[in-house]
């Protein structure tokens, strides 16, 4: 495995401000807009922007070596990479955000401490009450797990991110969305049509679902405004649990726990015959909402990029 991890990722925001207090208010470490999960503080980066996007986004690879491979596939592509300083970068020529890829030690976060649960048959709780309802605070998000982005061109996108080392696990409406890895999750990276390129979501990963929905409903009832997306719900393509809301800025994020993992590459099939109108949740809302497609604010993303990028 060439890539294993995704490291970070950098969103553009009209008021930094306001989305690093967002993001101090949800659990986790960082200030001055530097941000992630306490084993990584660094996964998300905030810069002032005209308008909502992504402006970058970082993976590791195994070695140096894996940087040429990369280079050489994204040149057959017409996409020109650059490698200096042990790093390679690209700007990505259909999306124009920046792509970059450096050798990184292969690792995992730290395992914490599981809640212990009863099940029919199995009570290994007795005489205590769950951890859930007894801990002092919630626990905080993880780390960074996922990033979804829209483009006007999702085949030729897979295809770059084929070639810069992304492995495919499944496809939706014969290429309509790709969802990829760079890690033995199922998915780091999805790709889904835009009307131009933007930012959809980011995923940020809990211990289990109970931290989810504890993390998820402390969050809307501390807010009247309305921040609720999707969700409770559990999705088929890659068994998450979710809940998506609405951050200071107008993204979309993702509170998820238990998300497939392939470790054998080619153990998984991936599937190809996904019906985009019956593939959102096992339980919950039955359809996924209508806005991802179309966010409230797509017209002033449109137009922003359009005068950013002419």
């Amino acid at each position: 495995m060439a890539l294993h991890r995704l490291l970070d990722m950098e969103i553009g925001v009209p008021e930094p401000a306001a989305l690093d207090d967002f993001l101090r208010e949800i659990g986790l470490s960082g200030e001055n807009g530097r941000w992630g999960g306490e084993e990584q503080p660094d996964q998300i980066r905030v810069v002032e922007a005209p308008f909502r996007q992504l402006v970058s986004m970082c993976v590791a690879c195994e070695s140096e070596e894996d940087l040429a491979i990369a280079a050489k596939a994204l040149d057959e592509l017409g996409a020109k990479a650059d490698i200096g300083n042990g790093k390679l970068r690209l700007t990505d020529p259909i999306n124009r955000w920046e792509m970059v890829v450096e050798p990184a030690e292969v690792r995992d976060i730290e395992t914490r401490p599981e809640r212990t649960r009863n099940r029919p048959g199995q009570r290994p709780r007795t005489d205590v009450r769950a951890e859930a309802i007894t801990e002092a605070k919630p626990r905080p998000p993880r780390r960074l797990g996922h990033v979804v982005v829209g483009t006007p061109d999702p085949i030729n996108t897979a295809n770059l991110y084929k070639a810069l080392g992304y492995r495919v696990s499944d496809v939706i409406g014969g290429g309509l969305a790709t969802f990829m890895r760079c890690s033995p999750d199922h998915h780091n990276l999805l790709v889904a049509p835009g009307r131009v390129p933007y930012l959809n979501h980011y995923a940020l990963e809990h211990d289990d679902f109970d931290s989810v929905a504890r993390a998820a409903t402390n969050y809307l009832r501390n807010h009247e405004d309305d921040r609720q997306i999707a969700g409770p719900g559990r999705h088929q393509i890659g068994g998450n649990e979710f809940w998506y809301m609405l951050d200071a800025s107008g993204n979309f994020f993702e509170f998820f726990s238990d998300m497939d993992r392939i470790d054998d590459d080619a153990a998984w099939e991936i599937g190809t015959d996904w019906a985009p109108a019956d593939s959102w949740s096992l339980w919950g809302e039955e359809h996924q909402p209508e806005v991802f497609f179309n966010p409230v604010d797509m017209d002033e993303i449109v137009a922003g990029w359009e005068k950013q990028h002419g």
